[in-house]
């Protein structure tokens, strides 16, 4: 019989620890496959995140006047805006919101909210308007009334004519009308002795709902009522709706 030679044979130690390198080998590489996975995950996961939350935020744009002016409003140069039994020097300001609608859906229920208004020292009431026939409503929709002896008349402020005695609105394109008791006609009354004008801070106003890709409108209306001069102070118009898209719009408020 011929004895073979085991020189060249691998030896039971020496394959049990190549098995051993080979199963750490691939264990590492399997640590490294997976911690460069999680790391693609979590990168893809955090620019979706990222993606989603710019996409939420420029769904919607307000787009309004950044500032509004005005001059020359004190009447009797005393420092300050008010009524008293001579004149009126009260007026209220149109401001329009625009919102457009960049979602890719719907919009319901579309509301804009103003909200940081006044320094101390301004005396404002939000008001609320008939679009049609411009009558003056509180904060319930009720119209105000002009109370003239046993005579409640409605205050539309309709008329051109200038006068000290009534109380002034200006449209957001500048222009000026003022208080009458007709819808239609240039008949002004004098609106010094309405003084029941109920305040309202943070109002909010309907647009409605805004389909996608449209455009939707929204009216703020600020009574001055009372302020010493001068007046520089900020106003955050809000917008919200019932899917929780929401956005604002600052703008400057001045009277000299």
């Amino acid at each position: 019989m011929k004895n073979v030679s085991n020189d060249h044979a691998i030896s039971e130690v020496m394959a049990l620890l190549m098995l051993v390198l080979v199963a750490v080998s691939a264990s590492a590489a399997y640590y490294t496959w997976i911690a460069d996975l999680q790391e693609d995950v979590q990168t893809t996961s955090t620019e979706v995140t990222e993606s989603r939350l710019n996409t939420f935020m420029s769904e919607i744009e307000v787009v309004c006047y950044p500032e509004y002016e005005h001059y020359n409003t004190d009447s009797n140069s005393d420092g300050e805006i008010t009524a008293n039994a001579t004149l009126d020097e009260r007026f209220i300001q149109e401001i329009r919101v625009l919102v457009i609608n960049k979602a890719l859906f719907d919009l319901p229920n579309v509301k804009v909210k103003a909200v940081s208004f006044g320094n101390g020292s301004l005396d404002w009431a939000a008001l609320h308007f008939n679009r049609n026939s411009r009558e003056l409503l509180d904060r319930e929709g009720t119209p105000y009334h002009f109370n003239n002896v046993s005579i409640n008349e409605s205050i539309y402020l309709t008329s051109q004519n200038m006068t000290n005695v009534s109380m002034r609105f200006i449209t957001d394109e500048g222009y000026s009308y003022f208080a009458t008791n007709y819808s239609e006609g240039n008949t002004t009354i004098s609106t010094t002795n309405l003084t029941d004008l109920m305040p309202l801070h943070n109002p909010t106003y309907e647009i409605g709902d805004i389909p996608e890709g449209e455009l939707g409108t929204g009216y703020v209306y600020l009574l001055i009522n009372r302020s010493a001069l001068p007046v520089d102070t900020a106003l955050k118009l809000y917008i919200t709706n019932d899917h929780g898209v929401d956005a604002y719009r600052t703008i400057q408020f001045r009277i000299q």
